[in-house]
């Protein structure tokens, strides 16, 4: 009997930002939209991937990332993250970079 794994919709993930427990996202919810759903203010401008001026180092968990134009390879490969391309795939904590 084979065993499949499906991630729900509707999963949630906590998200730690500074230090400090901001809530429980959506995976399909973009960091900086649950950011702005709980009043929690991070610099941005464009929300699509190209200004670069939400950069969130991640410290710990794992993100996906939608596509970007904003982060060097260098970033990338440093675990700099754009929160207006950015939905958690499990617990996540980041800095505001």
């Amino acid at each position: 009997m084979a065993i499949m794994l499906i991630e729900v919709e509707s999963s949630k993930h906590k998200v730690t930002l500074d230090g400090m427990e901001v809530g429980y996202f959506f995976s399909k919810e973009s960091l900086l939209d649950g950011f702005e759903k709980r009043q929690v203010d991070i610099p941005n401008l464009c929300r699509k991937g190209t200004c670069g001026c939400c950069k969130l180092l991640l410290l710990k968990g794992a993100v996906k990332q939608d596509n970007q134009t904003a982060l060097t390879q260098e970033e990338m490969e440093g675990n700099i993250i754009l929160a207006c391309c950015s939905y958690p795939r499990e617990d996540i904590e980041v800095e505001i970079y």
